[in-house]
């Protein structure tokens, strides 16, 4: 007795959770609002010690690092804006943890963005030491346990804005509705490392501007942040849509 061959699937029309699983939406309104919050957290960190760097007599933020603002009177201010930023970017890390699930970068970018933020929180503990010019009257300078830590937290922090923006560069590649973000994702980070060498080189050597090349390493990240709210609040899908349960 002859077997009737089985007919083929139709392939044509996908299955309700292939196509659940095919399809991208754009960020949910309340979400979006939860990461627009998070981001202008992190805009606040710059305009504060922008403000507090302009108040402080003596204090020169083309040549001192931003740090140097926890010192003296007034210095609490500078720690409080580390924890808050810290805070801010814990927030981040977890409004992107609801964005990006089960899609590229959803595990490793909001690790990365955590692990920044407790290194902020930390660097708002301990502050810096003393550096050359500040406090007015620094000549010479020596390192303390507490400045270790608060270098050792700045390192950290420093190669987390990097880091994350590598990972998620992943998340556009060939993304038509985010076409040239891998690059700019990439770029950026490369830019951190190049300014913060700058940095490095101009603080060592006690010439250029060292003050501007931290500020401009360190808000790579916070400009990339801000201007992926753009395309977001245009409602460019970017979201992986796994059912109908509401997100937010």
């Amino acid at each position: 007795m002859s077997q009737q061959p089985l007919a083929p699937a139709d392939r044509s029309v996908p299955t309700a959770l292939g196509a659940q699983e095919a399809r991208t939406v754009p960020v949910p309104r309340r979400l979006l609002l939860k990461l627009t919050f998070g981001v202008a957290g992190t805009l606040l960190f710059p305009i504060t010690y922008l403000i507090a760097g302009a108040a402080r007599p003596g204090y020169d933020p083309w040549q001192q690092a931003i740090s140097t603002l926890s010192l003296g009177p007034g210095g609490w201010l500078q720690r409080a804006n580390f924890v808050m930023c810290g805070v801010s970017v814990i927030w981040l890390a977890l409004v992107f943890r609801k964005i990006l699930r089960g899609g590229p970068c959803a595990t490793w970018y909001p690790r990365v963005r955590a692990i920044e933020g407790i290194g902020l929180i930390m660097i708002g503990f301990f502050s810096t030491d003393p550096a050359p010019g500040y406090p007015p009257g620094t000549l010479r300078t020596f390192t303390t346990w507490r400045g270790a830590i608060h270098l050792a937290f700045t390192i950290l922090v420093v190669n987390m804005m990097a880091l994350g923006l590598f990972v998620i560069s992943r998340r556009f590649w060939k993304d038509p509705n985010f076409s040239g973000w891998t690059a700019f994702s990439i770029v950026s980070g490369l830019l951190t490392f190049v300014f913060m060498t700058a940095f490095g080189i101009s603080n060592a050597t006690h010439s250029g501007y060292p003050g501007l090349f931290e500020r401009l390493a360190t808000n790579t990240d916070t400009v990339w942040g801000a201007a992926l709210l753009i395309p977001l609040w245009a409602e460019k899908s970017f979201m992986r849509f796994d059912g109908p349960k509401e997100i937010t």
